[in-house]
């Protein structure tokens, strides 16, 4: 498998060289192939090239079988924005489960974020004057029923209930996008209940254990996502995957974060974003070893959480990026493979 890799900017390099360090542990282990391409993109490559996506690398990221991308900086919009849309990566999914490191009262907290990526107000359809700004939130029928597919089959695999967020009582547009997903799910067994997004953020921080799947359109997703993490225990352990038809992107939930030491950035997330891809590739290929290699990346990272001796310091810890890895590894050099 050839895996384009976007190391990004700040933070970028450091989180991901730790994730793919760990994948070339698990594919010898495993006994599948992985084939790192560098793909540059971001701040640095646009100071260097004079854009921050050139089109050798948007040709590498097309050619390969899927994308391990870190964070971007301020040109963030013209590289994962513009990636989204050129690669129909309409799904991205966000899962917000309890770790070691969650704070106590939200132990047991369990739910999917899955996101809209390529319409609302996030299309990006603007005009901006002197003395005035407009943009336009843009719904399709077709949007709307391939995200709502995408939540419907992914809680048929958990716990069967959906959440529809939408601000319906005062845009009519998100009436739309409500009414369209509980179409396209009205031949599935499911529960599904919609809520507002005020009320959505309310009771994710009072009552987060009541939502399983939550299918958001592309800004409110996007909010939420930060809220669910602060839940979780921080930014730096959430993971996502924007996926498409073909197409499939995983990156961390967070920012380049410029004002953190590299050396001492928590690779958490990038490393669960790594182990999406696994189980990605292992469904579309048929790759078994694969998918168990993405469960025992997993587990890993669990253990070494719970061990509580090699946190980085937005963990609460004094653990360098590379002191975690390496505990990270003997975890999994020393597992029987996560059965």
């Amino acid at each position: 498998m050839r895996i384009a890799v976007i190391e990004g900017d700040g933070i970028g390099p450091s989180v991901i060289s730790a994730a793919i360090e760990a994948l070339e542990v698990l594919a010898d282990k495993h006994g599948f192939k992985l084939e790192f391409v560098e793909a540059p993109a971001g701040d640095r490559v646009a100071k260097e090239r004079g854009e921050p996506l050139p089109e050798d690398t948007l040709r590498k990221i097309e050619e390969a079988d899927a994308c391990l991308k870190g964070p971007i900086g301020e040109t963030a919009r013209d590289v994962i924005v513009f990636l989204r849309r050129r690669l129909d990566l309409y799904a991205n999914i966000r899962p917000f489960k309890a770790l070691p490191i969650t704070p106590e009262h939200y132990r047991g907290v369990d739910f999917l974020i899955v996101r809209e990526n390529t319409e609302d107000i996030y299309r990006g359809v603007e005009d901006v004057g002197e003395d005035h700004a407009a943009a336009i939130m843009i719904f399709t029928r077709k949007g709307c029923e391939r995200i709502a597919r995408v939540a419907g089959q992914l809680a048929l695999e958990r716990r069967r209930k959906i959440t529809i967020i939408h601000k319906s009582n005062v845009l009519k547009s998100f009436e739309f996008f409500k009414r369209a997903c509980v179409e396209a799910l009205a031949s599935l067994d499911l529960e599904i209940d919609d809520m507002y997004v005020d009320n959505a953020a309310y009771q994710l921080i009072i009552d987060p254990w009541r939502f399983d799947v939550i299918l958001t359109p592309n800004m409110f997703g996007d909010i939420l996502s930060d809220e669910a993490a602060g839940i979780i225990g921080t930014l730096g352990v959430c993971p996502s995957a924007n996926i498409g038809d073909r197409y499939g992107l995983f990156e961390p939930v967070h920012g380049s974060a410029p004002t953190i030491d590299p050396s001492y950035a928590n690779p958490t997330a990038t490393i669960l974003s790594a182990a999406m891809m696994l189980d990605w590739l292992g469904k579309r290929s048929g790759e078994e070893s694969m998918r168990e290699a993405s469960r025992e990346l997993r587990l890993a990272v669990e253990e070494t959480l719970a061990s509580k001796e090699k946190l980085t310091p937005d963990m609460g810890g004094g653990a360098s990026t590379k002191s975690f890895t390496e505990a990270l590894i003997s975890k999994i050099k020393g597992s029987n493979g996560g059965r």
